[in-house]
């Protein structure tokens, strides 16, 4: 072979090579990408949830990530961004990080990953090295007309983070922690929408990336806890994915990595709970302790989902099989298909207070109606209990009307000797809805089995004026159709349809349950002082809250 042929044959191998790391991002980053470790340069191979993740961006474009501190996402995206400016020209990568440092920190590892893939590989020419026309700390531009600009949001001026750019690609790192984050993305969401549009016309790789531990979920965080709860709850363009530690094997592996991060911590549980167990942390005003946010976290992690439905805008989640002899609480929160609230149904088992079932969703009324139905077929042993607000009502009536479902619906005291379907929420019942889910939900974090739940409950806060809710933006409808059922099964049991003929050893145990929460108040002697007293202690210490009445407000 002559000199001219083995030009030829070096060329079209890399010729070939050029367009199997374009086409296999993971191909190019076990091949070429260069990570910096003490000691000297390695090959950046991907864990499987590394992939996984890489895999998941290319296929669904929009992708919000929740994981836990230094094991690596930062740097699958930093390669993804290399790969992205090296192959697809005039890409324009967005990186949008929590301080200055943060910024120039991402933006110079990225450069640094091209800087060294081979010369051949690299776009021709370049006044800045090779491949480069311009570098800067924080932006960067190829030859290819590629370019990188990284950010930090300014708290005086927000709206005009990444302003004018055509951002293709977008990450957010450190999302929960980067402030003002709210005014930023609204100034860059228009922008943004039209230029991946057009990347996605011209098949270009595109998509955004909201990149994170946790953080709480109010303040600053609040803007990443937001988007998280959507992403899980399918209301959203984003895709939820989790990283924890013990997914990467060469942590998992390694009997020491975890406790040196603990003494790194100071072993501070709720820096390790956040920043390692990726735990949303309860913060200054929230309705329950930080101990109680943890637990209700951790068991919701560890809940196995037996089933997800899509269905009418919204998703059931199936956490247990009815068990026969077994007497159930389903509560219902009606919403209108245009408001902000949603449609929620949670289902508790009412002797061991297990959620077993759940639906959250925006659909239309009689759409909802249809899950209820559905629901209540399958928990037949059951009581229902429906607020009877404005569309609520309307659930009520239908539910009512049915020849099959109509005994299993809660009914409400109203006077002497009348009893009306449904419930209402009235200044005299919402703290007592308030203090049975607090006091429950303390007492047993571990019935909770929702992710989607255990953030709302996260997300709870107690107003300056004193009353629980959930903080802008967040949703508090799972969390008050629990409301419903934990106040029947602790101030009102006397009034559920239990069937004490059918079953002898599950009647026998409800109605010591039943007998214990009459003891505990009836729902005539509200009024008395030492009962209010009672309710106060079990809610706790709020700082300022002088009327337990004022924990809701009126609708």
């Amino acid at each position: 072979m002559n000199k001219q042929q083995k030009t030829q044959s070096q060329a079209n191998k890399y010729v070939s090579e050029f367009i199997r790391c374009k086409n296999d991002f993971n191909y190019f980053c076990s091949n070429y990408v260069y990570v910096e470790l003490p000691g000297g340069d390695i090959l950046l191979n991907l864990y499987e949830k590394q992939r996984e993740l890489a895999d998941l961006v290319q296929k669904e474009h929009f992708a919000i990530v929740l994981k836990s501190r230094q094991i690596g996402c930062s740097a699958v995206f930093q390669a993804y961004s290399a790969w992205l400016l090296t192959f697809f020209a005039n890409t324009v990568i967005g990186i949008i990080s929590k301080d200055g440092k943060e910024s120039t920190n991402f933006a110079r590892n990225i450069r640094g990953i091209i800087e060294k893939l081979p010369r051949w590989m690299k776009p021709i020419g370049g006044s800045q090295g090779p491949g480069f026309s311009k570098k800067q700390e924080q932006s960067f531009a190829l030859t290819n007309g590629s370019k990188l600009f990284a950010a930090p949001v300014a708290p005086n001026y927000p709206e005009k983070c990444l302003r004018g750019q055509s951002i293709t690609f977008l990450v957010v790192d450190e999302a929960a922690f980067v402030g003002k984050m709210d005014s930023a993305w609204t100034s860059l969401v228009p922008a943004l929408a039209t230029s991946q549009k057009n990347a996605r016309i011209a098949g270009v790789p595109y998509g955004t990336v909201l990149l994170s531990t946790p953080n709480k979920v109010v303040g600053i965080g609040a803007w990443y806890y937001k988007h998280w709860t959507n992403a899980i709850s399918g209301d959203s363009i984003f895709k939820p994915f989790i990283i924890h530690w013990k997914m990467i094997p060469e942590l998992a592996d390694d009997p020491e990595w975890y406790s040196n991060q603990c003494k790194l911590f100071d072993n501070d549980q709720r820096k390790i709970q956040q920043e390692l167990e990726m735990k949303f942390l309860a913060t200054e005003g929230s309705f329950f302790s930080s101990a109680t946010v943890e637990k209700i976290q951790e068991s919701a992690s560890k809940a196995v989902i037996m089933e997800k439905i899509k269905i009418f805008n919204g998703e059931i989640w199936k956490f247990a099989n009815p068990i026969p002899g077994e007497f159930y609480l389903i509560g219902v929160d009606s919403a209108t298909q245009y408001g902000e609230d949603k449609s929620a149904i949670t289902v508790w088992n009412y002797s061991t207070l297990e959620q077993v079932w759940e639906f959250y969703g925006k659909c239309k009324v009689l759409d909802f109606v249809k899950i209820v139905k559905v629901c209540c077929q399958i928990y037949r042993n059951s009581t229902v209990i429906i607020e009877s607000n404005s569309c609520g009502n309307q659930v009520r009536e239908e539910i009512n009307e049915s020849p099959e479902l109509s005994t299993l619906i809660y009914k409400e005291k109203r006077g002497e000797n009348t009893l009306v379907p449904g419930i209402s929420t009235t200044a005299k019942n919402r703290p007592l809805m308030i203090d049975a889910l607090y006091s429950y939900i303390t007492e047993f974090p571990e019935i909770v089995k929702s992710e989607r739940l255990a953030l709302e409950l996260s997300g709870l806060i107690s107003k300056p004026n004193g009353r629980i809710e959930a903080d802008i933006g967040c949703h508090d409808d799972l969390a008050m159709s629990s409301a419903f059922s934990f106040y029947v099964r602790k101030y009102d049991s006397s009034r559920l349809m239990i069937d004490t003929e059918k079953n002898s050893e599950q009647s026998v145990e409800m109605t010591k349950i039943i007998n214990i929460n009459q003891d505990v108040l009836s729902l005539d002697e509200f009024s008395n002082p030492d009962i209010m007293a009672h309710i106060k202690n079990n809610i706790g210490d709020f700082g300022g809250i002088t009327d337990i009445l004022d924990l809701y407000s009126t609708k």
